[in-house]
């Protein structure tokens, strides 16, 4: 394959994948206030509800302000919260009991409330992410990671490390590798030698100049 076209082939994927991401992390700012004051507003209504009937309508401001309160807590707990998996995920994960099972509807309302709590703070985070990921595709080594894959579509096989800094001598690959690896079908391979291999999915896409899948 042209080398020339494979790499402007790579730049249009680099550009709508640097969008994408974008676009996703906009999407999770704009929702994030959103899932801030619906956990503020459910704070707020317990604190109503098991108040009530001691204090009246008179204790109104200070659950409000207990509510608001409430939310660089939000922000701390997610932080503490093991990295990559929210603690509602976790008891999905693990089977997390029917809402009707005996003995259990205390806990799984208290699982939702935990999940209705940390959602703004995730959707914070997952915007932050998502723009760091647009920033990454945009600083792609465009010429050196199209290098790479040329090498790579030329072979049928795996390439050993070694085949880079003999093709390709004037490649760092130190610093193309961490990001030839984030395009979708690039396949590291441990087994000796060590080295990089293409997808079926990619190599077509990559030959009839299609979107990465």
């Amino acid at each position: 394959m042209d080398f020339e076209k494979l790499k402007e082939w790579l730049i249009r994927q680099m550009t709508k994948r640097a969008k994408i991401s974008r676009m996703k992390g906009m999407f999770g700012f704009v929702l994030c206030p959103v899932a801030l004051a619906m956990a503020v507003i459910c704070v707020y209504g317990l604190l109503r509800l098991f108040t009530y009937k001691y204090y009246g309508v008179e204790n109104a401001r200070t659950c409000l302000w207990i509510a608001l309160g409430a939310l660089p807590i939000m922000f701390i707990g997610h932080l503490l919260a093991p990295c990559g998996e929210s603690l509602m995920e976790k008891r999905m994960r693990e089977g997390a009991p029917m809402p009707g099972a005996p003995g259990n509807r205390g806990a799984v309302l208290f699982h939702v409330f935990l999940w209705v709590m940390f959602t703004g703070p995730r959707l914070c985070s997952w915007g932050f992410a998502s723009l760091r990921e647009s920033r990454q595709w945009q600083e792609l080594d465009a010429h050196g990671c199209a290098a790479v894959l040329w090498l790579l579509v030329s072979r049928p096989k795996k390439v050993p490390y070694e085949d880079f800094q003999s093709e390709l001598p004037w490649l760092d690959l130190t610093i193309v590798l961490p990001q030839i690896t984030r395009v979708p079908g690039v396949l590291q391979l441990q087994s000796p030698p060590a080295g990089l291999s293409l997808t079926e999915d990619l190599r077509k896409a990559i030959r009839t100049s299609g979107p990465i899948e």
